[in-house]
């Protein structure tokens, strides 16, 4: 297997465990040709493209561990020429969920690839977006639903750690299966579990994934459509009937 030298001197290379599509690599490599950055990549396209490419490419993401990153290819001293921090500030009495936020900002016109992550929290919210359309989402994002909204643009410092709320749960499992780490984490049956799965609407470590034989690694993300999501935390030793013992995280 050949590696190959491109633009700013990066190496990528092809596995086949590791396909990325010919779009978003088409994307990268052209980034790598003109030592820029590019838009959100999907936590999936993070994952693949951080180990396609070999070298100096950089992920950003406003939150310290964001899910939705940009590649930069170049210089990364100065994430604020890329990205910027918008604040959004709601009555505390009003409940707004990330789908809301998201919503609104979508209902702009924006394509999803702009929008970095959100946070959501007790009369206020952040969000990461590329620079260039900051200023439009500033001036125009007003309302979510039939909740009012202030949004103003912060400095990517101000930006508060996310605080993601999980319920852990321990338990035994007979093995480290999808399907049985499926129905522990989300208390279906065998059989529910089989069926979501077989539906397309499960994500391991954000891809999907319809194998229910597939094992799950210890820190592995299980997203379930219509769900949520939880994670595997840890895989412990072995009870005395020969199951193990796990703990997984419900993202509350």
């Amino acid at each position: 297997m050949s590696n190959l030298n491109v633009g700013t001197g990066l190496r990528y290379c092809h596995k086949g465990e590791l396909a990325i599509d010919e779009i978003t690599l088409a994307h990268l490599k052209d980034l790598d040709r003109r030592g820029s950055a590019g838009s959100f990549l999907t936590p999936a396209q993070a994952i693949k493209a951080k180990q396609y490419f070999v070298g100096q490419l950089i992920l950003l993401g406003g939150f310290k561990e964001a899910e939705r990153v940009i590649p930069v290819f170049g210089d990364a001293a100065h994430p604020e020429r890329y990205l910027a921090a918008i604040k959004l500030i709601y009555r505390t009495q009003d409940c707004l969920s990330h789908r809301d936020i998201l919503g609104a900002a979508l209902g702009l016109g924006l394509a999803r690839t702009v929008l970095g992550d959100i946070v959501v929290g007790e009369g206020e919210a952040h969000l990461v977006c590329l620079r260039h359309v900051a200023e439009f989402i500033c001036e125009n994002l007003s309302m979510a639903g039939r909740i009012g909204l202030k949004a103003c643009m912060i400095s990517l410092d101000e930006l508060p750690e996310p605080n993601r709320q999980i319920e852990k749960i321990s338990c035994t499992v007979a093995s480290l299966r999808l399907d049985v780490i499926l129905s522990q984490a989300f208390r279906l049956s065998r059989g529910k579990a089989e069926e979501i799965l077989r539906l397309g609407l499960v994500q391991l470590a954000h891809e999907e994934c319809r194998n229910g034989a597939k094992p799950v690694r210890q820190g592995d993300i299980l997203s379930v459509r219509g769900y949520g999501r939880a994670q595997l935390l840890e895989i412990g030793g072995e009870s005395k009937k020969g199951r193990t013992w796990i703990t997984i995280g419900i993202f509350i």
